[in-house]
């Protein structure tokens, strides 16, 4: 009967450890997740250098409708758009 006492908290010993090793897994997995959506991704920020030449973009599809636009063309489109002429 001693033995199969021993047996028994060997298996209640073993489960506890599989218990916490699961508990330390989680918490790991879910502090990793929290450091990936809390890092700052600086590969995704592009700066581009602007000479004063616009294009005229589609904001539905993205298409260019015009190219090399310059700050006058963009004003005259302003003031049309807005109504000054």
């Amino acid at each position: 009967m001693k033995e199969g006492k021993s047996d028994l908290w060997n298996i209640i010993s073993l489960l506890k450890k599989v218990i916490f090793g699961s508990f330390v897994i989680i918490i790991g997995i879910v502090a990793m997740f929290l450091f990936y959506l809390t890092k700052k991704d600086d590969s995704a920020i592009t700066t581009i250098d602007t000479n004063g030449v616009y294009n005229l973009v589609n904001s539905e599809n993205g298409e260019i409708i015009a190219t090399d636009l310059t700050q006058e063309d963009i004003n005259k489109i302003m003031e049309i758009i807005n109504g000054e002429n």
